[in-house]
Order: C-alpha cells, then structure tokens, then sequence
C-alpha cells in the first residue's frame, strides 16, 4: 500500500497524516521567524492503547487521537452521534484501511466480538465456578454460574419461608 499524506483538519500547512496512522509536521517558517523542519512525528499512548500526538499552532498546543486525525482527513469530518472505531479493535492499528466511523454501541460490539471486553474475557464468578448459564436480557444475555443461581435461588426460598412463618405466629 502506497503511503498517502493529507492534511490535518485544522492545522493546514503545519501538519499532514497519512493513510498508514502516521503525522509529520511541514517545513515552515515559526511565529518567531526561525525555520522549523518537517519531521515525522512520534506517537505517545494514550488510556486503552489508542496512540496520540501533540500538535502545536500559534503557540497553542493540543494533543489529538492519531485515529480520529486519519478518519477526519480522508473519510470527512465525525458525523454526529458517531466515534472513530477500529475494524480489527486493534487501538494501535491506525491504518485507514482499518478504521470507520460508528455509532458507540457498534465499537462496544466489535470490542465483545474481539474478545478485549474487560467482562466478556471472564470464565469464572468471583467464588471460582465456570460460568456455565446463558440468561436472556433486553440488552443482549448475561453469563453465569449454574451453582452460584441455584444457591441465591435457595437462600430467597428460606427467607420468604421464615418470614411467612413469624407472619402467622
């Protein structure tokens, strides 16, 4: 794949970003007169493995997710509602070939799907049993562990039962 570099959506002539996930700042003259050199840029991490870049015009300085800065410029601008997702949930995969936009609930999908969700990576409840039963929820279905439930099940059964009992004595 040829490497393509567009500009970054408002840093126009200070800055480019390419197809492959990767920014460079242009060759310019400085606020201050001083020629400034065009480099590649290098990537920070940012929380969850996303990579970030600190971008800086007229003495202002920001730092941007290197993912949104590709969709914005070869995709077009975020549309509303929808986040920078990536194919492969890969964060660090910042190749245009592997991101789009999407709405919130879809990238939480493909984070499942991938297996990256902190809760669906869970194979046992918190006393060590398999989870080992589907249940149905409006949200989609909910693991858990056959023994755990039908001790919970047993325990509200005794209740109810004792309370019953002090209701008639």
């Amino acid at each position: 794949m040829n490497e393509e570099w567009r500009p970054v959506v408002g840093y126009e002539g200070a800055y480019e970003v390419s197809n492959l996930g990767r920014v460079r700042s242009r060759s310019r003259i400085a606020r201050n007169g001083a020629p400034v050199r065009g480099r590649i840029r290098r990537l920070a991490d940012a929380v969850g493995g996303y990579k970030r870049v600190g971008l800086c015009v007229d003495g202002a300085s920001r730092f941007h997710l290197v993912h949104a800065l590709v969709l914005e410029a070869f995709v077009g601008p975020r549309p509303d509602g929808m986040e920078g997702c990536h194919n492969d949930s890969n964060p660090a995969n910042n190749h245009l070939s592997n991101l789009r936009w999407d709405t919130r609930s879809a990238n939480r999908a493909d984070t499942v799907r991938a297996g990256n969700h902190a809760q669906a990576r869970k194979t046992h409840c918190p006393q060590g049993h398999d989870f080992d039963v589907l249940v149905p929820r409006a949200w989609g279905t909910e693991r858990r562990c056959s023994r755990c439930t039908s001790m919970q099940r047993r325990a509200r059964t005794k209740a109810r039962r004792e309370s019953t009992r002090t209701e008639v004595s």
